[in-house]
């Protein structure tokens, strides 16, 4: 008999024997009938022997309670499947579709998720601890919104993003539900990204929202909000020696014309007026110059407004 001339993205070949006048076999055939095969027996079988069924057809498939561990599942066509209470436990779903699939209360600890279609599938009680969702958890759908952006397809861009948006959700309040809060905050960064990318272009939303993703990460990144203080803090001193600031009777300004020891000396005397300007605490022994004043009041503004980030989002962090 021929072999089935299916070819995965992992450039593994099919074993099974192809069907009568076809070129591929019954599983990895979309239009094959198989109501007549007992697919979890099969898959259970596949999972002991530890043998490959990537890119099977598995549409509509009842699947439940399968005992299915390790077993390998890439790209696989798993739309609509009936997964419910599964043991799935380090299972192979690299790029496989699970649109709208039924995944109530399964086991998919240590699975590997990366590039896997999730929208409008049912997770309610599944346990996803550990599962592998590939580099900072970006899905398919969002990866390839980003491609139709960069072809100038806006159109399928926005619907893309929109369906990555609702996945992130689906799988953050899973993660909620089950307490891997860190977790979680990672779904709902991704989703809060594809959400602004359906913004118009231009908007004072869009502009807003990458603010806020810059300065604290929507809230999940404390580290981003202390590196935006420093720049500003070490910005406002560089231009504090440009504009000069008075102390004790003396002007300290950069100077080219002297030595870099003494440029040093300005610098620090700046860095330290920047600090206490930012931190709002003021202690008027310096004064900028100029416009430099107007500086010093945006830059206590500005210190005002990211230390509030800063506790916002610290707090947020520890209290999960």
């Amino acid at each position: 008999m021929q072999k089935c001339e299916y070819v995965g993205p992992s450039g593994q070949h099919c074993t099974e024997e192809a069907q009568d006048g076809k070129s591929v076999c019954i599983w990895h055939d979309r239009e094959a009938d198989k109501s007549e095969i007992d697919i979890k027996e099969h898959l259970e079988h596949k999972a002991r022997a530890m043998e490959s069924c990537e890119g099977y057809e598995l549409y509509r498939a009842n699947l439940e309670d399968a005992f299915i561990i390790e077993l390998d599942l890439s790209y696989a066509n798993l739309e609509r499947a009936n997964l419910r209470d599964a043991s799935a436990f380090s299972v192979n779903l690299t790029g496989a579709n699970l649109l709208k699939a039924d995944l109530r209360d399964s086991n998919l600890r240590e699975t590997k998720l990366k590039d896997a279609d999730l929208l409008g599938a049912n997770l309610d009680g599944a346990d996803l601890d550990r599962a592998d969702w590939g580099d900072n958890a970006i899905l398919r759908s969002h990866k390839i919104a980003m491609d139709l952006t960069a072809q100038g397809d806006a159109i399928g861009a926005q619907m893309k993003y929109q369906e990555a948006e609702d996945t992130y959700l689906i799988i953050r309040q899973r993660y909620e539900s089950s307490g891997m809060t860190d977790t979680a905050g990672q779904f709902f960064y991704n989703g809060m990204v594809c959400k602004r990318m359906q913004m118009p272009k231009w908007s004072v939303n869009r502009f807003w929202s990458k603010l806020v993703d810059i300065i604290c990460g929507y809230g999940e990144d404390p580290l981003r909000v202390i590196g935006c203080s420093l720049a500003v803090v070490i910005g406002c001193a560089l231009i504090f020696c440009l504009t000069g600031m008075s102390h004790g009777g003396n002007v300290y300004a950069f100077n080219f014309e002297i030595t870099i020891a003494e440029d040093l000396r300005t610098f620090g005397f700046a860095l330290y007026y920047s600090i206490v300007t930012f931190t709002t605490l003021g202690y008027g022994d310096m004064v900028a110059l100029g416009w430099g004043k107007g500086l010093a009041a945006m830059e206590a503004f500005i210190g005002v407004f990211l230390n509030s980030i800063f506790l916002l989002t610290f707090a947020k962090k520890m209290i999960r």
